[in-house]
């Protein structure tokens, strides 16, 4: 049976300098020039900045950076962030609920997949593909909220990024929830010594794990160094 072929499209590979390929999206792989990688080998995926120009960070073994066509660049993500290598959990999501204890008026409910790597949580939708580095993760708990008017069991997931508090929530049946919970905690453990933050950003975490609400973190001044 033929791979059948979704995009062929000239993209830059950078080795240190940009190294014109062609590019092949597959239901099941992508193809850059000769070297051929399956989805489902692909370990991470991020959206990263290249010397003020919008990649795509490709991670398989080592990281391998992608230049694509404006144009496509957005679609080519978002089918290997649905695609890569992860565990992947049907929820309703509400990703970047506050930013510095601020509630986003833009953040609403969706349906669709909370996907989990080794380095990365993705809330993954049509129209939405967020990705947190677990090196940020900065506490994993269980909390009643308001969904629909009704009070809903939810996990409350905050990380820190450039020195604001960011929270999202996940919404899915209880037993779901709980073996979700469990394994959050397992991967960030794993993931503790890794950590390398700012003075500012681990003054923050420290914050959380005391319990100060985000409010006062939101109005936190940095204690001089």
């Amino acid at each position: 049976m033929t791979d059948k072929v979704h995009l062929r499209t000239p993209v830059k590979i950078y080795t240190g300098g940009w190294v014109d390929t062609e590019l092949v999206v597959t239901d099941d792989s992508i193809i850059l020039g000769k070297q051929k990688i399956s989805l489902g080998e692909i370990e991470d995926l991020e959206d990263i900045d290249v010397n003020g120009i919008r990649c795509i960070q490709i991670k398989k073994d080592s990281k391998i950076t992608l230049q694509l066509p404006k144009d496509i660049h957005q679609q080519v993500f978002r089918y290997i962030a649905f695609n890569l290598k992860a565990d992947k959990f049907a929820v309703y999501f509400l990703a970047f609920a506050t930013v510095g204890g601020v509630v986003s008026s833009a953040a609403q409910w969706e349906k669709g997949y909370f996907s989990v790597t080794d380095e990365g949580l993705w809330f993954l939708s049509s129209k939405n593909q967020q990705r947190i580095s677990i090196e940020s993760l900065g506490s994993i708990n269980k909390d009643m909220r308001d969904v629909g008017g009704k009070q809903r069991r939810v996990l409350v997931l905050s990380h820190v990024v450039k020195s604001n508090v960011i929270t999202s929530l996940v919404l899915c049946p209880e037993s779901t929830l709980e073996m979700l919970e469990n394994y959050l905690h397992r991967l960030f453990e794993k993931h503790k010594p890794a950590i390398n933050l700012s003075e500012n950003e681990k003054q923050i975490l420290t914050l959380i794990y005391s319990g100060v609400d985000f409010a006062s973190i939101a109005h936190f001044e940095p204690l001089p160094i």
